[in-house]
């Protein structure tokens, strides 16, 4: 990834995007934007839900396995997030990408 990109392609270092939540912590709302940027028809509300669905299974299985959510596995994390019948969609593989990126450089947990 060049320097200054973000997981999905924008620039995390200028411009909107300048400042994210604290070290440590995790906003959900901060990480809309990001997968609304990725799937330009995905609404506000499911984007949120999207990413909050993600973050929650990335906290279970860290709390399961006993290690940080940043170290979860991403096909764990995707196989839970699609149904036996369903895959995960473009949401929520925007969501994925999004929340992944933002516990790495944050530190969430």
């Amino acid at each position: 990834m060049p320097a200054g990109g973000g997981p999905l392609g924008g620039d995390w270092v200028s411009g909107e995007r300048v400042f994210g939540p604290p070290a440590g912590t995790f906003d959900a709302d901060w990480l809309v934007p990001v997968v609304r940027e990725a799937v330009p028809d995905a609404s506000h509300e499911r984007a949120r839900e999207a990413v909050a669905r993600v973050w929650a299974v990335l906290r279970e299985e860290a709390a399961h396995r006993g290690c940080a959510p940043a170290e979860v596995p991403e096909d764990v994390v995707g196989s839970r997030l699609g149904s036996s019948d369903q895959p995960a969609d473009r949401v929520d593989e925007a969501a994925l990408t999004a929340v992944r990126a933002a516990v790495r450089a944050y530190g969430a947990r």
